[in-house]
């Protein structure tokens, strides 16, 4: 009865109505502005995988160095490194800028559409530089622990990736 009579009133909301309304549009758009405007954060460096074994790791203000009998190569160009990382099927390019403090994809060889050349940078918004024909993965170094684990960064015995028709057949058996 007494909505009713707010209804005939022209007051269709309750004090205590329009307060819950406020509080709930103010929450949503306070998440909207924080996920929107979420920075990155500033990268110590990259770590970069293949086959989840590490075969070079580089560190802002450091430089880089790469693992024990890995196939990696450097070559500073116009004042960017470029890290030539070889794995099995190919080979894949690394960008690191330095002074910009991102590392990207200049190029590889894994497949028609070189999809891991079109991911963004790290250290502008992009968590990880993924080439799955290559096995290949570009991981910040920081921002690593249990709670948010970085992509693919699962006990190997859980998850990998395959890549040979026969591994995948004996997979489905």
């Amino acid at each position: 009865m007494n909505r009713i009579r707010l209804i005939r009133e022209k007051r269709p909301f309750a004090a205590g109505d329009l307060i819950v309304y406020f509080l709930l549009a103010a929450l949503i758009i306070a998440l909207f502005v924080l996920f929107l405007h979420r920075e990155s954060g500033e990268s110590a460096g990259v770590r970069v995988e293949v086959r989840g074994e590490e075969v070079y790791r580089y560190e802002f203000g450091v430089g880089g160095r790469a693992s024990e009998g890995a196939d990696v190569s450097e070559e500073v160009r116009d004042g960017v490194l470029y890290v030539r990382i070889g794995t099995q099927n190919g080979y894949n390019l690394l960008c690191i800028d330095e002074g910009a403090r991102t590392v990207s994809m200049a190029d590889a060889d894994c497949s028609r559409r070189k999809d891991c050349t079109q991911m963004r940078a790290i250290g502008n918004g992009g968590e990880a530089i993924v080439c799955i024909p290559h096995s290949l993965r570009v991981v910040p170094l920081e921002g690593e622990s249990l709670s948010h684990p970085s992509v693919g960064s699962y006990p190997r015995n859980i998850l990998h990736i395959v890549t040979d028709k026969e591994t995948l057949l004996a997979l489905q058996t």
